[in-house]
């Protein structure tokens, strides 16, 4: 298969994975009219058909493309002899049928422009790589020390009152203009509040099922940040009672669900907050074995060259460097594409996925071949530097 056949399917198959995860938006929006809904559904069909050859394509009804969002993506995409993307087996659905929290991001992501969708999902726009690269803009605009003050409040004041956002950015304030109020996200209201997530400190996710409440973190869910609402009723004028169901589950206090309340938006969470909070993580867990420095954003040409500096000097052994960056992609194949689209760096660097992602890192290899670069996880990279300072290789 020629370079042009193969970037000609890749764009066809994420045609049809923006059609679905469209579709699936529709389908979950429960305060969407029939008529609306029907007109959602019926022009991300055609999408989806456009994306496969004329033959396949009138195989897809209205009905059968309904009951295929349901189960896994393989079967709605255009074939192909060799993918090996992940999209097969990725379903838009959780096991409860309620629609996954980072659809959106799945998008966005692989977002293919469609002039039939932008009116329904203004989010569509924007590809999310533009979306890094604007906010990564931003910051390169800063001095170096600022540069870093802005990095480490992305983990520290991501939401919350905007008198203490204000006193926290200082500055900076002025010149980061990415929060939005909580009160246009009622995806994360519960009578009139909102929670942040114990780990990331960003508003989690109120979902509704069955008579049954939970309040999870999008992204930390698989750590154990979930809740569900208490059934003793709480104080007159006071927020809801959570209670933690996983393991870590921290208490919680509800804010006010208003305008006065604010926090970074989306994109900036995902692809902002939740690397800086990997390479805190990794800084702080490595600062604690011996003979191992980390340096923060030290970049030698400027602060975004890459996240994190390891050094591993083992007393009477060669001393080794490591380049990281930390990566929070929804789809490591979009993470893909997207690096390869950047000029390769003069370095070793090594690329950090969160550890729910580890199933992902060969393929992800895989994508980068010929590329200086090195795919593990927090977990792992911690595990080979406590090796390397034990004395293995």
């Amino acid at each position: 298969m020629t370079l042009k056949e193969c970037a000609d399917l890749r764009l066809r198959r994420e045609q049809a994975v923006t059609a679905c995860c469209m579709a699936a938006a529709a389908e979950a929006d429960l305060q969407l009219q029939p008529a609306r809904r029907a007109a959602m559904l019926m022009d991300c069909l055609a999408v989806l058909r456009a994306a496969h050859p004329a033959i396949d394509a009138a195989q897809w009804g209205m009905g059968k493309f309904r009951r295929a969002l349901r189960g896994p993506l393989g079967p709605l995409l255009p074939a192909t002899s060799a993918p090996g993307d992940g999209f097969g087996a990725l379903c838009l659905f959780d096991e409860d049928g309620l629609v996954r929290d980072a659809l959106q991001d799945l998008c966005s992501e692989h977002l293919v422009p469609q002039a039939a969708l932008e009116r329904y999902w203004p989010w569509a726009r924007v590809r999310a790589e533009q979306e890094e690269r604007r906010l990564y803009e931003v910051l390169r605009r800063l001095e170096p020390q600022e540069y870093r003050r802005a990095r480490a409040l992305l983990a520290e004041s991501p939401a919350g009152p905007v008198r203490v956002l204000r006193r926290a950015w200082d500055q900076l304030w002025m010149r980061f203009d990415f929060f939005e109020p909580v009160s246009d996200w009622p995806w994360c209201h519960l009578d009139g509040w909102w929670y942040p997530c114990p780990k990331c400190r960003w508003p989690m996710r109120v979902v509704r099922r069955s008579g049954e409440v939970e309040v999870r973190c999008e992204a930390h869910r698989t750590r154990g940040v979930h809740y569900r609402l208490g059934l003793e009723s709480a104080m007159a004028g006071a927020a809801p009672l959570l209670i933690g169901t996983g393991k870590e589950a921290d208490a919680v206090v509800g804010l006010p669900a208003s305008t006065e309340h604010l926090a970074l938006s989306r994109p900036v969470w995902r692809y902002g907050v939740l690397p800086t909070l990997l390479e805190i993580e990794l800084r702080d867990k490595l600062q604690k074995l011996d003979n191992v420095q980390v340096q923060m954003w030290p970049g030698e040409l400027r602060p975004d060259e890459y996240d994190l500096r390891i050094t591993v000097a083992p007393p009477g052994r060669r001393v080794r460097n490591l380049r990281v960056d930390a990566k929070a992609w929804e789809s490591v194949e979009a993470l893909a594409c997207a690096l390869l689209e950047r000029e390769p760096k003069p370095y070793a660097l090594t690329i950090v996925l969160p550890d729910h992602q580890d199933h992902e890192r060969h393929y992800l290899q895989e994508r980068l071949s010929g590329r200086r670069i090195k795919v593990t996880t927090v977990s792992r990279l911690i595990a080979r530097i406590k090796q390397t300072c034990e004395g293995g290789r």
